[in-house]
């Protein structure tokens, strides 16, 4: 080499290696070249020295000699791995490549997997097109039918006005029949005037054609009101007409919705036929960069080993490699956002499919909605008929009902009176001494009645004279009693007042704790007086329900508990009791909370366990506790 002539590439390698190895020698040969004029440096010498080539070649070559000994040293003792610096970088990015591009892979492979999903919805979304196309044709078929129906209708009413038509004819005729009668009249009239010969047979005459006449005028009554009756019938069929034409004009118009609803279905169907297609291109345009970006890492590893730093040094190839590891890594950055860009698109096209198909089996459901409210319009259409017959026929057997329940009511109303007549025929029967038939006859005569009159005192039929007797006042603890008594009997007016029915009622309640709290006056007062009191208190107010339930109440929820309680074995003691508890307990709030308090519900529960076989004791039962358990507004429980 020449002192006039530029160094070569391998020279300035060299000397990039210099600086790296050895900065004084670097120092010195950066000297050396700008003395030469080779390269140009800022402490520019005004004094040249000429430097020939074999002379910079020598030291080159000392230098090298030298740096080879010195990286042997190092390479053995501080830096064993130096040399496979860059053999190892190489392998390390290479590895880095290959992993992006296996989860570029996988993320191609995971697109393909939903494309195929959304090709299946696709799938589905034609079947269910094909679905809805059947039953449109159903729909026209049915149209059809109705078209056909109408027809026959039409031709109904046509047959209709030729008969009407007919009709009128004849009425016509008759007329013209009646007017050449009337002509007729007049002719004899006139050769009445000209034979009066012939006047007997004239009337005659006459007579039957006056009956004549009265014939045919009851036939062109007839006639009318035959008329009066088509007219009547043509209206009717008239407004069956509109009605039906009503119909099948909102037919049409459901028709014709369900068409422009089928065609924007179509249209639906090909838009998303389109991005299905584009969604396939976006996908082979990714599969395409993957193939380019595979043709560029070849294209990189030959290109690798073809570069200039590829058979130096790793120390010197060190930056001209991490130079265009830095491109390669700026370039795949850029790929792969591109990517994330697309599969993002890709997320968004997939769910504005899944939005249409939701939409697209919405429209489904409403179509069938559709067409099932105008299948359930043609049935009751059908079945109006059938009501109206139907509402004829229950009416007949409510007739049927009420005329049954009207006999029943009048065989109570029988019995009732029986019954009314059988009480006062027992009363009747009452002998002048106070007591029952039964009891004189059980008792005797009057002189052998006096040892047993305690016995039978409560068959005394006290009157109002006795009350408040001698024997009576004298105790004073019967005072209070008496007082109640006098209440009880006083108040004979059939229509009191509801604050009369309260005091009696406080009455009966303290007449019945004053019994229960001090039993001797039983002993010193005559029972019969409340007895009678109560039961003429019950006979004056037969209407108040309220009043009934509290004087059988007062003294017999108890008597009936401990009856259910003594006689558990007997089925129809137990019945019998459970029909009393709920007589007493319905619509009266206050009998019963009186048998609730007293243990009813633990009886009738435990009627229930004993007999859990007997229909009528487990029906009695049942209707106790439902009694109990209900409020005071109950509908009428009676059994």
């Amino acid at each position: 080499m020449c002192a006039c002539e530029k160094p070569t590439n391998e020279l300035f390698n060299r000397i990039s290696c210099a600086e790296q190895i050895d900065p004084v020698f670097y120092s010195v040969l950066q000297l050396t070249l700008s003395l030469g004029g080779a390269i140009a440096t800022e402490e520019r010498r005004t004094k040249s020295a000429l430097v020939t080539t074999e002379e910079l070649l020598n030291m080159l070559v000392a230098n090298e000699q030298q740096r080879a000994v010195e990286e042997l040293r190092l390479s053995s003792s501080s830096f064993p791995c130096f040399l496979y610096a860059d053999r190892y970088f190489v392998n390390k990015e290479a590895e880095i490549v290959e992993i992006k591009l296996r989860e570029r892979d996988r993320r191609g492979e995971v697109d393909l997997k939903r494309l195929a999903a959304v090709e299946h919805e696709l799938l589905e979304e034609q079947k269910n097109f094909a679905v809805l196309v059947l039953q449109f044709e159903q729909a026209q078929k049915e149209k059809a039918q109705e078209t056909a129906e109408k027809e026959q209708l039409q031709t109904h009413l046509k047959a209709k006005e030729q008969n009407q038509r007919q009709s009128n004819e004849e009425i016509k005729s008759l007329l013209s029949k009646t007017q050449e009668q009337a002509e007729q009249i007049l002719a004899l009239q006139a050769s009445l005037d000209d034979e009066r010969g012939k006047v007997e047979v004239l009337k005659l005459a006459k007579i039957s054609d006056a009956e004549e006449k009265q014939g045919l005028l009851f036939e062109i009554l007839k006639l009318k009101e035959e008329k009066r009756k088509l007219t009547s019938d043509k209206q009717e069929v008239e407004a069956e007409c509109a009605s039906i034409a009503r119909r099948v004009g909102g037919e049409k118009e459901a028709l014709g919705d369900l068409e422009g609803r089928l065609a924007q279905a179509i249209h639906r169907w090909e838009e998303e036929q389109l991005l299905r297609r584009k969604a396939e291109r976006q996908v082979e345009a990714i599969s395409r960069q993957l193939l380019q970006m595979e043709e560029e890492r070849c294209n990189y590893s030959s290109v690798l080993q073809q570069s200039p730093a590829g058979k130096l040094a790793p120390k010197a190839s060190l930056s001209y490699v991490l130079a265009l590891k830095d491109k390669e890594v700026e370039e795949l950055s850029c790929q792969l956002q591109d990517a994330f860009d697309c599969r993002a698109s890709l997320q968004q096209d997939i769910a504005r499919y899944k939005g249409d198909s939701s939409t697209v089996r919405a429209e489904k459901g409403a179509l069938l909605a559709q067409q099932a409210d105008m299948q359930k319009e043609l049935l009751s259409l059908r079945s109006q008929i059938e009501e109206h017959e139907d509402v004829v026929a229950g009416l007949k057997k409510q007739l049927q009902n009420a005329n049954t329940e009207i006999q029943a009511l009048k065989s109570r109303i029988l019995d009732f009176e029986e019954e009314l007549d059988r009480q006062a025929q027992k009363k009747a029967n009452e002998g002048a001494s106070g007591y029952c038939k039964e009891c004189e006859e059980r008792v005797g005569p009057s002189s052998s009645r006096d040892l047993k009159q305690q016995q039978h005192r409560r068959h005394r039929s006290w009157d109002d004279s006795t009350i408040g007797g001698i024997g009576v006042r004298k105790n004073t603890k019967n005072i209070p009693i008496m007082k109640l008594v006098r209440v009880l009997s006083g108040r004979g007016d059939n229509r009191a007042e509801e604050s009369d029915q309260q005091q009696l009622l406080e009455a009966l309640k303290q007449l019945t704790a004053l019994l229960k709290s001090e039993e001797s006056l039983k002993d010193d007062l005559p029972e019969c007086l409340v007895i009678k009191s109560v039961l003429t208190l019950m006979h004056q107010h037969k209407s108040s329900l309220v009043l009934q339930l509290e004087c059988l109440a007062e003294g017999g929820v108890e008597p009936v508990l401990a009856a259910m309680k003594n006689f558990q074995s007997e089925a129809k003691m137990q019945e019998a009791s459970c029909v009393l508890l709920t007589n007493l307990a319905h619509n009266c709030e206050t009998n019963r909370k009186r048998i609730l308090d007293a243990g009813g519900i633990d009886a009738v529960l435990q009627a229930m366990q004993t007999f859990p076989e007997l229909y009528g004791v487990q029906k009695r039962c049942c209707w106790a506790l439902l009694t109990l358990a209900g409020s005071g507004s109950t509908d009428h429980l009676f059994c």
